[in-house]
């Protein structure tokens, strides 16, 4: 699970900030805490993140995704021009760094960056004494290998997979857990192999306007996931009754050379790419690269005793979104998730989201699951569904730079209306709004059906 991310000089940051998970010593909802491993302290099942827009939700959203699609070799330095902290003149290195337990065991890694290089690069682990101990640490080309020996008798693999990696070297451009990520699993140890699950397979960020991908083979190799999908949908009344992939295996030939170059597999290895919009992907047939395999989801309706399907590109934005975040509720019973969502609330009615937020809690009271989402929907400010340090608000200062703060750290009262005093603007992240009567007199609005017309000089 996530223990706090920090970002900093990316995008909207222009100084250090961290989303601390960590659960204070409030009393609420004790169910909504996981105790970290070797420690008295526990951390939150739940982070809601409240702003105005533009203040920098999607931003820190953004920073996790830059970081993991980096790790998994997704991103270049090249790229990174486009996200840098642009309201200074000096430009500053920009560094992430997540602190999360796996497998009953606390990490720390992060990097700092410019767009020329990769700076520094680090990994901490907790050894069996309860020592935070350095695995590597790297500054620019030259690799450290910490005191692995500290990590007991399965440290051997661990150091000869470091001793290799740093005979090899790596690339100014390239992050050294990239190339870890890059070894099977048998080479890394399980040290590694935690960290890289972790980071790469357990953290699982979906963007506002993203679609996710793996979703329609999800769909498609998981029966019980599909069923469960469509019962989730019939329940809240989206009118679906059944949903079902349909397949058609077509010429590779046919398809559009820019759409067939995304397809062509990295080291023999199937990709499937989503076209289209939601429910539609494509990817090579692996028994025969000239065909191309295109999955169709398609939803039953039912209407009169009589049953019609149709494409999930047709389905609302609404029931769209909604299906897309019911993998955070399908896994609950399965292996650790941190999902990261942004704009939870986007498309849905607010008593669907906050029926969402309340089946991820009550289905998994203490368990290793976690969901932090950013939101505009203030019908979450209920302290019967959250603790007080389960909020947090985010706004801009004078210098254009996002900041965190959370309700935890105003001492509200348990039995304070919340949504009230958000709106109110007790807590900040809210919107300022001047004055509309200029805006007004700009489109020259009309005043008791008469037009004021714009004087004129002489």
């Amino acid at each position: 699970m996530l223990i706090n991310f920090t970002v900093d000089h990316f995008r909207s940051f222009g100084v250090e900030q961290t989303l601390n998970m960590v659960a204070t010593a409030l009393k609420d909802h004790p169910g909504h805490c996981v105790q970290i491993p070797g420690t008295e302290k526990s951390v939150l099942q739940v982070g809601v993140i409240y702003g105005a827009n533009a203040s920098g939700k999607s931003n820190l959203v953004k920073a996790m995704l830059f970081a993991q699609q980096m790790i998994l070799g997704q991103r270049t330095l090249k790229s990174f021009v486009q996200h840098r902290f642009r309201f200074i003149k000096k430009q500053q290195p920009t560094s992430f760094e997540f602190r999360f337990f796996a497998g009953g065991q606390v990490f720390v890694y992060g990097f700092t960056i410019t767009q020329e290089a990769i700076l520094e690069e680090w990994l901490d682990a907790r050894s069996e004494s309860g020592r935070e101990v350095h695995v590597f640490t790297r500054s620019r080309q030259e690799i450290h290998i910490g005191r692995v020996r500290a990590f007991g008798e399965k440290h051997a693999t661990l150091q000869r997979a470091l001793r290799a990696l740093k005979q090899l070297g790596v690339r100014d451009d390239q992050l050294l857990l990239n190339k870890i990520v890059e070894l099977s699993n048998q080479h890394r140890g399980d040290l590694l192999n935690r960290v890289v699950w972790w980071l790469t397979e357990c953290l699982t960020v979906v963007e506002a306007e993203s679609h996710f991908a793996p979703l329609v083979d999800m769909l498609d190799a998981d029966a019980d996931f599909r069923q469960f999908s469509g019962a989730f949908l019939r329940n809240v009344g989206t009118g679906i009754e059944e949903l079902s992939i349909k397949k058609a295996r077509i010429d590779a030939d046919k398809v559009p050379k820019p759409f067939l170059d995304q397809l062509q597999p990295p080291k023999g290895q199937n990709v499937a790419f989503t076209i289209g919009g939601p429910g539609i992907t494509l990817e090579l047939d692996v028994a025969d690269p000239t065909k191309v395999v295109r999955k169709n989801l398609t939803a039953r309706h039912q209407v009169s005793s009589k049953d019609y399907s149709i494409s999930f590109q047709e389905e609302s934005d609404g029931t769209q979104r909604c299906l897309e975040l019911l993998p955070a509720l399908y896994h609950l019973t399965e292996e650790c998730k941190v999902f990261v969502v942004d704009e939870i609330d986007r498309s849905l009615h607010p008593l669907l989201c906050h029926a969402l937020l309340k089946l991820f809690l009550d289905a998994c009271p203490g368990k290793c699951q976690q969901m932090i989402v950013t939101t505009h929907e203030t019908h979450l400010l209920d302290l019967d569904l959250l603790r007080r340090d389960e909020v947090w608000f985010m706004e801009k200062d004078r210098h254009q730079q996002s900041r965190l703060s959370s309700l935890g750290d105003w001492k509200a009262r348990k039995d304070l209306r919340i949504e009230k005093g958000y709106l109110q603007g007790r807590f900040g992240g809210i919107p300022f709004i001047g004055d509309t009567k200029k805006l007004m007199d700009m489109i020259q609005c009309p005043v008791n059906g008469t037009r004021h017309e714009k004087k004129t000089s002489p």
